[in-house]
């Protein structure tokens, strides 16, 4: 609301005017209702706040926050494509909106984590097979003012849940006013972070960029344990990054906020009741710049309201003009051709669209028909050879998606464009269907076959001469082996019942789609009518000219106020980070940086111990001269690791050389890191290497573990360098584990990251694999980890005495270290059992 109130004081003036005596109550009635249902909307106006960010990057753990309590499922795994939204109200409940039958009002006990999970955790419904459509929370604790709501959106960027990412954008992002773009302190996805930004500041939305989890941050450590960089140090660096970003999507405008919190933190400080936790985590931060952006929201709408209240006193006075000077067809006809004009041709755009996007979808029959001969046709029986023709479909199904979309955006701004003139909120007019197509693969089977080898010996050079003039297979020994061949008929059944399930999906998606567009279009109508009847109401009552002229000229009063008032967008408060203050300096004893120093020692050598120990064991499996490889996107990850494992120390120079160049030598050591700016010979670069025995370390972002397996699976120079290649050990190294530490949900972790390690099996399964790592400063975990995963069946005993060997050490003296040894041990147990259970089944 404005700060005055002034639209609703306007309200007040207007009805002094038009309710002045009973002829005017009579004539001025249906116009005296649209003003006060004005002020109904305005007075219960909702400013809409979407939390949108890429996957596991803590939008669930935010909106708890917010609640005060856990009420959403915190999963690292992708959340469903549900909508959840949060505000406060007298009464703690949450309603389930459902597409085929009356909502669901969950209250007291029946109201929590296990509840909701069961309809927007997506490992729980699956597909949304309960036909969900929002989820309502509302609670008295919310740290929110009552008319501001916040949006759980889908993730972004999440393997194959791309459709999650058009329904944020496309869908939710139009009928919101703040979008609180989410990522992590740590990301190294600033060209995808960027990309999604562009879209939300093309939509003209307020923005504030949250770095999330400043908890999982670590302070820099180089060698005998010198702190080079403090977290304070690296907190600023990381905002001054995100700072930079948004500059250049805003196009240097600074009209922005850049927070950093932890919402874990933040929620633990309310559920325990610590003060300083809360304080810490910065959550007091981030609701004033809530508060700023809001208070630059509400002038806008002001602004709008009051070209809305110009409008209609405009309708008022010319409408009662016309009646008093008989000229009343040609102002009928004109209030029609506006009005209905405009409904009309909005109509003919709709019916234009329909048959587009039919034509689109008939273009899937061709593609169906083409590429099943091609498949046909093909004589090659190599599973590669059809990889490129698979891709066509999907590729054809992609454009025809894309096209689709496109229509209906289009169709979809111009009827916003009505409910402007109709003085409509647009906000809530945007509805369209999410998009998600399916996409096919090769199917192949196994044939075998039969190789010929050379046997040795004199006597058998002379048989193969021999065999050579006979056509015999003398002098050879004859192996049977398994061949990968394509399989040609599952192959076509797949890609003609997957063309036709998308085009039954698109079929389903025009239906849902126009009977939500005709609903809008009835409205427009509706209202339209309503104008129209009220002109012939007034043209068919008594004129009292005295009363009439008194309204007309007391509302071009009130319209030149309206006109003159200057609402000034652009002074408001500006929220001030005090992080950038938080750089304390302090002096310590010769002893204590003594005892510092030896900690650090202890650590180091321990790590170095881990790291020399899968060295060899790496040897032994390549039985050969073995290198080590870092492959990564986030160079300070790769960089903190090759460190504490190996010993190997990047200066910054070197850093800013991989940068550049994605590839450098150091230690007998390779660093990869794939996001370099220097493209075109890093892949040339990378193909001179390939041929060596490696002992790879894939180092990659656990906290976005969705984005990370997207990177990965879809690296097409990774792919290169692994596929058939049978002198390489690979082991995954997770990075940002802090976080999951503080949360203590290591061991949910460890299930996400072996489900990941199977896609990456499935793909390359002739590579060898070796160990799942944790990047984190004390080696414990990594020695556990190793100790679990080399037990041939990980038992009870097993458990018993691993756990007997770690707790013993001096590095597992903390409780926070012991919570998460127990939850790495628990972890390969619980694995145990769930592979004896799928043996009996």
């Amino acid at each position: 609301m404005g700060k005055d109130n002034y639209i609703l004081d306007t309200i007040n003036e207007i009805k002094e005017v038009l309710e002045k005596n009973e002829y005017r109550r009579k004539r001025y009635n249906k116009d005296m209702k649209w003003f006060q249902e004005r002020k109904k909307i305005f007075t219960g106006d909702i400013i809409r706040l979407a939390i949108i960010g890429i996957t596991s990057s803590g939008k669930s753990t935010l909106v708890n926050a917010l609640l005060g309590e856990k009420i959403l499922p915190m999963a690292i795994r992708p959340s469903s494509s549900i909508i959840i939204t949060a505000s406060k109200g007298e009464r703690r409940q949450a309603i389930v909106y459902f597409k085929d039958k009356n909502p669901e009002i969950l209250e007291g006990s029946n109201l929590n984590e296990e509840t909701i999970g069961q309809y927007a955790d997506e490992s729980r419904n699956p597909n949304n097979k309960l036909n969900v459509t929002q989820i309502d929370i509302i609670t008295p604790d919310f740290l929110l003012n009552e008319n501001i709501h916040i949006i759980d959106s889908p993730g972004l960027d999440a393997w194959e849940l791309e459709s999650h990412e058009k329904l944020t954008l496309e869908i939710l992002l139009p009928t919101i006013d703040i979008c609180i773009f989410l990522t992590t302190v740590k990301a190294n996805s600033d060209e995808t972070n960027a990309e999604k930004m562009k879209t939300v500041n093309e939509k003209e939305k307020q923005i504030i960029l949250v770095q999330n989890m400043i908890d999982s941050i670590e302070e820099k450590v180089g060698k005998n344990g010198i702190i080079e960089e403090d977290k304070s140090i690296i907190l600023k660096k990381h905002k001054r990054r995100a700072e930079t970003l948004l500059r250049e999507v805003k196009n240097n405008n600074d009209d922005f906020e850049v927070v950093q919190i932890s919402a874990l933190n933040g929620l633990k400080g309310i559920i325990n009741k610590d003060d300083e936790l809360y304080r810490n985590s910065n959550i007091e931060e981030f609701l004033g710049a809530v508060e700023s952006c809001t208070n630059k929201i509400f002038p806008k709408l002001d602004k709008q309201r009051a070209e809305s209240f110009i409008e209609r006193i405009n309708d008022i006075i010319s409408m009662d003009e016309e009646i008093i000077s008989g000229n009343d067809i040609e102002s009928i006809d004109a209030l029609k051709n506006v009005r209905t004009g405009d409904i009309n041709e909005l109509a003919e755009n709709f019916q234009d669209a329909q048959e587009k996007i039919l034509g689109k979808i008939k273009e899937i029959e061709e593609v169906i028909s083409n590429i099943i001969n091609e498949i046909s046709n093909s004589t090659s029986e190599e599973f590669e050879s059809y990889l490129n023709i698979v891709e066509k479909i999907n590729n054809k199904n992609l454009y025809i998606e894309s096209d689709i979309l496109n229509i209906v955006k289009q169709c979809e701004k111009k009827k916003n464009e009505v409910y402007q003139k109709f003085n409509l909120d647009t906000r809530h007019s945007y509805s369209l269907p999410s998009m998600e197509s399916n996409s096919i693969y090769v199917k192949h089977k196994y044939e075998e076959k039969t190789m010929l080898f050379k046997k040795e010996g004199v006597l058998n050079r002379g048989k193969r001469l021999l065999s050579d003039i006979f056509d015999k297979e003398w002098g050879y020994t004859e192996v049977e082996y398994d061949e990968k061949v394509v399989d040609k008929e599952a192959t076509i059944e797949m890609a003609n019942d997957v063309c036709n399930e998308n085009m039954m999906h698109y079929l389903s998606i025009l239906k849902e789609w126009s009977t939500k567009y005709n609903k809008s279009i009835n409205i427009f109508y509706d209202e339209a009518i309503k104008r129209t009847e009220e002109y012939e109401e007034k043209k068919t009552q008594k004129i009292e000219i005295y009363d009439i002229e008194d309204v007309n000229e007391n509302l071009t009063t009130i319209k030149n106020k309206l006109k003159s008032l200057s609402f000034d967008i652009e002074k408001e408060l500006k929220v001030v980070t005090d992080l950038d203050e938080m750089v304390e300096s302090y002096s310590i004893s010769k002893v204590q940086y003594n005892l510092y120093k030896l900690c650090n020692e202890v650590l180091e050598k321990n790590y170095l111990m881990v790291g020399n120990y899968i060295k060899e064991i790496s040897r032994e499996k390549l039985n050969n001269k073995v290198f080590e490889i870092f492959w990564t996107w986030d160079i300070e990850a790769c960089q903190q690791f090759a460190l504490r494992a190996f010993g190997i120390h990047l200066t910054q120079d070197e850093l800013e050389i991989i940068k550049r160049e994605g590839l450098y030598f150091v230690n007998n050591a390779i660093i990869v890191y794939e996001l370099c700016k220097d493209k075109l010979n890093f892949y040339e670069a990378i193909k001179k290497i390939k041929e060596k025995s490696y002992n790879m370390f894939i180092v990659f972002n656990g906290i976005q573990i969705a984005n990370s397996k997207k990177q990965i699976l879809e690296s097409v120079i990774l792919s290169y360098f692994i596929k058939d290649n049978r002198n390489l050990v690979i082991n995954l190294v997770i990075d940002s584990c802090k976080v999951f530490v503080n949360a203590n949900n290591v061991k949910e972790l460890l299930v996400e990251v072996n489900n990941f390690k199977d896609s990456i099996m499935n793909k390359f399964n002739e590579v060898k694999y070796e160990y799942v790592l944790i990047n984190c400063k004390n080696p414990i975990y990594n020695m556990a980890l190793i100790e679990c995963s080399e037990k041939d069946k990980f038992i009870i005993s097993d458990y018993r005495d691993v756990k007997e060997k770690l707790f013993g050490s001096p590095l597992s003296r903390g409780m926070e270290e012991k919570e998460t040894l127990e939850a790495i041990l628990s972890y390969f147990l619980n694995r145990e059992k769930s592979t004896k259970q799928s043996m009996k089944i």
